[in-house]
């Protein structure tokens, strides 16, 4: 009776590993040729350019996620912005004040406040895909969000924003 229990956890499980890393290697592959353009364009010293460019990731990274959190947040409002107007755009001291406003009283280490994120950065992946189809793996998401660990959850997340990163980074 516990393996019947159990196959359902751990097919959520894997169907979402498996979506999450199809995202990470076409995200990878973008983010690849774009980096080996620019190298070739530049006469930089390569070790120089990655120092730069992780610095510039670590900083850009907690402000994608706070991003992703208001945006699913957000997701009912009638005026929503755009996932480049937040990231690019937007301050990120009014970001966080406008996902601490609509988390009310929740934080942002809350459930609610991770899964939010989860769900938007999931949309901002798919973005490229038909209306039906990421519809179609919105909804495998939902449900494989109650089905996992908060640390199975925490570590996609962190996958996520980190593919996020490296696509604004690239533009």
């Amino acid at each position: 009776m516990s393996i019947f229990f159990a196959y359902p956890v751990n097919f959520m499980r894997a169907l979402f590993i498996l979506i999450s890393l199809f995202f990470c290697v076409s995200s990878y592959a973008q983010t690849s040729t774009t980096a080996n353009l620019n190298n070739s364009a530049n006469d930089q010293n390569p070790d120089e350019m990655v120092k730069q460019f992780s610095l510039l990731h670590q900083q850009l990274m907690p402000k994608v996620a706070v991003a992703d959190m208001y945006y699913g947040c957000e997701l009912t409002q009638s005026k929503q912005y755009s996932f480049r107007q937040l990231i690019i755009e937007m301050d990120k001291t009014e970001l966080a004040e406008k996902l601490v406003a609509c988390l009310g009283e929740e934080t942002l280490a809350s459930d609610r406040a991770l899964n939010l994120g989860i769900l938007a950065c999931f949309i901002d992946q798919t973005n490229h895909l038909p209306e039906q189809e990421q519809q179609q793996h919105l909804e495998q998401v939902k449900n494989a969000l109650y089905n996992l660990p908060r640390a199975e959850r925490q570590k996609s997340f962190t996958q996520c924003v980190n593919n996020q990163t490296l696509k604004y980074l690239s533009e």
